[in-house]
């Protein structure tokens, strides 16, 4: 497109390689995307490249917005400071003078020497006549200082020479510092296809940090939502990012290919929207949602000037269609596709006036703990033929259900043992709930002491000093899976297993003197809530025999809220099972390949009062929860579904009529 812009404009050829060469740049940390780009940009080049000129394809293999670090070098020979890029190559510092990194010319003609000086000092090991070559070369385009600085550099590379621990780090260099040449000559259009990646699943600790570090300067996050940082999605970083470091001036353009998530709800985006960090305007979005196929997940592209703030409304052009094939030709897919447009504004609910006014319960809901790896902790009671099963001190083995569903590192961990039934609780997954019920009651270990209003974790010399032998050996076995089945990183972070278990607190927070808790599930298409009282938990049945739970224990797959007031809990849970309030934060979910996925507090985004017990219109809610919890619980030995959906729509239908009523008291609820 540009070869033919420039060739209308009358330009000769070689002006015209020229500007492509200097002017067309890309960057890739994936070596296969770069060969494949630098393939793509040979074929465009055409009857360029038969000009006969020497030239280097400007795409280059590299982390494109964390550059190199800068440190300050003193010259003692000359008295003077100098600015230098450095990395690490096998714990050696190589250091560029940021003067030379800057100037794609002098980083040539210094890599080029260095590469030259080295190709000599492999085959006549001679550092005197390598280093003059270089020295001849480099002199052109550095200082003394410089010189000095680039001289230690060579006396690094020959060493890696010499441990054979230098093969292509030059080339490497010439791919590390090209992007800080780059964010000297600045671009008039960016144009990328970021990592589409969340944060957690980083695995390198030092580069998360960077990032975090990085979340918190562009300020799409602030430090009091260290509990978001997990959830960030990294392209968002990388639009600020990368417009901050390589756009040029005001008014120049960046378009990138980003999840639709980013448009939706989530609270990690919020920041996001508002393009402060850099100032940009959002001045176009192009929505792929409704395009497949295409990505793993829903699509957009946002398209963002430098310089100016963004208002709301946004123009959008929506895309909708299902394409003969992937990855087929702009052409093609244009005649496939209905297009439409729309003006979008981000969603306002919980908004009044500017400012914040969630519901009540917005903060009182709590994730559960994180219970894994689930092989650890989730039991089956594991009957003798003969002599069945001791009640107070049962036989029990890892979960086959759990085994099956375990990531192939804890896939082969399993663990039997006799546990004092004092540490065997109950807990709920969110597919295990149905609305006003639940499917599944599931037995777990948790080696902790209930206080008066929470949990204390112990650990195994504690267990054995308390006289606890059973669990005391389980928890024992539990630690040495962990440290021979947990990842480097998460040992470094819990040594011990039961830190991990009681990730956040998520565990001891929860209180064993509250007897109603409310439960709705963390993530999915569609809310389901149910009411546990603690008091009425049903025994787990072991053939003839019965064990009875000690409590119960919330799961991260469940948020929940505790009280000792029946008809709050299940005022609450009548109207997170509404539709009203299920329609309600579609708009707000984020969304997968297969739809809407998270939930965590958005129901409580909605103005859902506080329990008022003296409001009619709560305490018929609260009656028909009730009422409906009993339906629930008679009618699901007959249900038939198989799968968590199909269960659910059995258990609306079992209470169709009540949920009608439940409709419009929450529609009057919440003034819709």
């Amino acid at each position: 497109m540009v070869k033919d812009i420039l060739e209308k404009k009358g330009k000769q050829s070689t002006e015209i390689l020229d500007f492509i060469l200097n002017g067309v740049v890309g960057v890739d940390i994936n070596p296969l995307a770069v060969i494949i780009a630098r393939a793509n940009y040979l074929i465009a080049l055409g009857e360029l490249l038969r000009l006969g000129k020497s030239i280097v394809i400007p795409v280059y293999v590299s982390d494109s917005i964390k550059l190199p670090e800068i440190k300050t070098i003193y010259s003692y020979a000359l008295n003077e400071t100098v600015q230098v890029y450095e990395i690490t190559v096998n714990k050696y510092k190589i250091q560029i003078p940021s003067e030379i990194a800057k100037h794609r010319y002098k980083l040539g003609q210094v890599l080029s020497g260095l590469r030259e000086a080295l190709n000599i000092y492999r085959e006549r090991g001679n550092k005197s006549e390598a280093k003059a070559l270089f020295n001849r070369k480099a002199s052109e385009v550095a200082s003394r200082a410089e010189l000095e600085i680039l001289n230690m550099t060579l006396d690094t590379l020959f060493e890696l020479v010499d441990k054979q621990l230098n093969e292509i780090w030059v080339y490497m260099l010439n791919n590390i510092y090209a992007p800080i040449a780059l964010k000297e000559a600045k671009f008039d259009m960016l144009t990328s296809n970021p990592p589409w990646i969340a944060m957690r699943y980083i695995e390198n600790k030092n580069y998360q940090d960077w990032v975090k570090a990085e979340v918190l300067n562009h300020g799409l996050l602030t430090s009091d939502q260290v509990k978001l940082f997990t959830h960030m999605e990294i392209a968002t970083l990388f639009f600020n990012e990368s417009a901050e470091l390589y756009l040029s001036r005001e008014n120049s353009l960046i378009a990138f290919v980003m999840p639709r998530s980013v448009l939706t709800g989530a609270f990690h985006h919020a920041n996001f929207k508002q393009f402060k960090r850099p100032k940009m305007k959002l001045v176009k979005i192009f929505d792929c949602e409704d395009v497949s196929p295409l990505f793993n997940v829903p699509s957009c592209v946002l398209l963002a000037v430098l310089g100016e703030k963004t208002e709301y409304p946004v123009p959008t052009t929506r895309y909708k269609g299902q394409l003969e094939r992937k990855n087929c030709k702009l052409s093609e897919a244009l005649h496939q596709l209905k297009v439409e447009d729309y003006m979008y504004e981000p969603l306002t609910i919980g908004l009044v006036k500017g400012l914040i006014c969630y519901s009540y319960y917005h903060d009182k809901v709590k994730q559960g703990a994180t219970i894994v790896p689930r092989n650890l902790w989730f039991i089956d009671f594991k009957v003798h033929p003969t002599l069945g099963i001791n009640t107070s001190k049962p036989a029990v083995k890892t979960s086959e259900e759990v085994i099956k569903a375990a990531k192939d590192q804890w896939k082969d961990v399993t663990l039997e043992g006799n546990i004092e039934s004092d540490f065997i609780y109950a807990t709920l997954l969110g597919g295990d709930i149905i609305p006003f019920g639940f499917v599944k009651l599931r037995p777990i270990v948790v080696p902790c002491k209930a206080l008066a209003t929470q949990y204390k974790l112990l650990d195994v010399e504690e267990l054995r000093n308390s006289g606890y032998t059973g669990i005391a050996e389980w928890l024992d076995s539990v630690q040495k899976a962990w440290e021979e089945g947990s990842t480097e990183k998460s040992k470094e972070r819990f040594s011990r297993v039961i830190e991990r278990l009681n990730y956040q607190q998520l565990l001891t927070i929860q209180n064993p003197s509250k007897r109603y808790v409310l439960l709705y599930n963390t993530s999915g298409t569609d809310l389901v809530s149910c009411v546990v009282d603690k008091p009425s938990l049903q025994n787990f049945k072991v053939l003839g025999a019965e064990i009875k739970p000690k409590g119960f224990v919330a799961e991260a797959k469940t948020y929940f809220y505790e009280t000792d007031d029946g008809n709050e809990a299940h005022y609450v849970c009548a109207a997170l099972n509404s539709t009203i309030v299920n329609e309600g934060i579609k708009p707000l979910q984020t969304r997968g390949l297969f739809g809407e996925r998270d939930i965590h507090r958005r129901p409580f985004m909605l103005p859902i009062p506080k329990f008022d017990p003296n409001n009619s219109v709560h305490l018929r809610l609260a009656e028909l929860s009730k009422i409906c919890h009993e339906k629930v619980a008679k009618a699901k030995v007959r249900f038939t579904g198989k799968s968590v959906a199909s269960l659910r729509r059995q258990a609306r239908e079992t209470v169709k009529e009540e949920l009608k009523e439940i409709d419009e008291l929450v529609s009057k609820l919440l003034d819709i």
